[in-house]
């Protein structure tokens, strides 16, 4: 490999990704480069001390998983139905969340229940014990941070849920009876039942741009995600995307739900703490009610009957659960840790 070769194999990947307006028609040569990086990433991004490599990972599979709800005429668009685009991200996908089902397997946990009812029990007690649903980071933000870092929080949930709406509706395709019924009343959620000023996308652009406007400030946030926040939306996105992962993906959605109204109400007590209006905080207002019903449909409704329906379901179920705590829990961690050295 010359000079040239070896420079153009270092370039991140997302980078010689939107390069090519059509992937599938680009040279031999720069899919080869392509596909050689896709494995070097696939090999060296998580391991110990390799950062950049695990941003360039993530940040490359977001913009792949981007693609199913890309603009018209945009690359994500062109690129869509690709077979180089679709090759590295089945590449990307299946490594980080078999390394993330591996990293379970090492948890001390009792053995997943197959009765519904135990399953709902089993989960909810998880919960209560692990660090993602109590993490010490909303404690900082409600107590002692600081404007700039309670603005950098909030950004950084942007990648997580904001378009919730089309997780939703990815989550119900193929659905029938009370589980799909339970999807649907949580998207009519979403979309506001109709009033688009309740649309909770809306909300959430409305108390972004008014947290991001409070107070006189003269140095920048970071807005752009985190690893660990694109690694949280990745998943999410990537189960949402694979009819394999159904299940997984109802558990996910579980323990997303019955966290939500707590860490809601930690940082309206954040931005309250620092001058901002309760009434100008919808998007955060709403979860903190909505979401303790969407948490109780979503066991009743969608986690109960998917357990009865089959013997493989609950262990899935299970492991979705604890996906979204366990990535949840490396997202705080590192938000936490950067606001801490300052």
């Amino acid at each position: 490999m010359d000079h040239s070769d070896a420079a153009q194999f270092q370039r991140p990947l997302h980078v010689q990704l939107l390069e090519s307006p059509e992937l599938d028609a680009a040279s031999a040569q720069a899919i080869t480069q392509i596909y050689a990086r896709t494995h070097s990433l696939c090999e060296s991004a998580f391991l110990e001390g390799c950062s950049d490599q695990r941003s360039e990972f993530h940040t490359t599979l977001h913009a792949l998983l981007s693609t199913h709800s890309a603009h018209p005429h945009s690359w994500g668009a062109h690129n869509h139905l690709s077979r180089v685009a679709f090759e590295i991200r089945k590449a990307l996908w299946e490594r980080y969340l078999g390394y993330e089902l591996g990293r379970l397997a090492t948890l001390d946990v009792d053995p997943v229940p197959e009765d519904p009812e135990s399953l709902a029990e089993y989960l909810t007690e998880i919960n209560a014990y692990h660090e993602a649903s109590h993490h010490p980071v909303f404690a900082y933000l409600c107590d002692a941070a600081p404007l700039a870092d309670v603005k950098a929080f909030f950004f950084q949930e942007s990648s997580v849920d904001a378009r919730f709406d089309d997780l939703i509706a990815l989550a119900q395709i193929g659905l029938d009876g009370p589980v799909k019924d339970e999807y649907a009343d949580n998207f009519a959620d979403e979309m506001g039942h109709g009033d688009p000023d309740r649309v909770h996308a809306n909300l959430f652009r409305n108390t972004s741009a008014y947290v991001l406007d409070h107070g006189h400030m003269e140095y920048s946030i970071q807005t752009e995600p985190c690893t660990e926040a694109l690694a949280c939306g990745n998943m999410q996105l990537g189960m949402a995307l694979d009819r394999r992962h159904v299940w997984r993906l109802a558990g996910y959605l579980a323990a997303l739900e019955l966290n939500a109204p707590f860490r809601c109400q930690q940082l309206v007590s954040a931005c309250e703490r620092h001058g901002m209006k309760r009434n100008r905080l919808g998007y955060l207002t709403e979860h903190i009610d909505a979401d303790v019903g969407h948490a109780a449909g979503f066991f009743e409704e969608i986690i109960k009957p998917l357990a009865a329906s089959d013997r493989r379901a609950p262990l899935e179920i299970s492991q979705g659960f604890l996906l979204r705590l366990q990535t949840s829990k490396d997202y705080c961690d590192a938000i936490l840790g950067s606001f801490l050295k300052q």
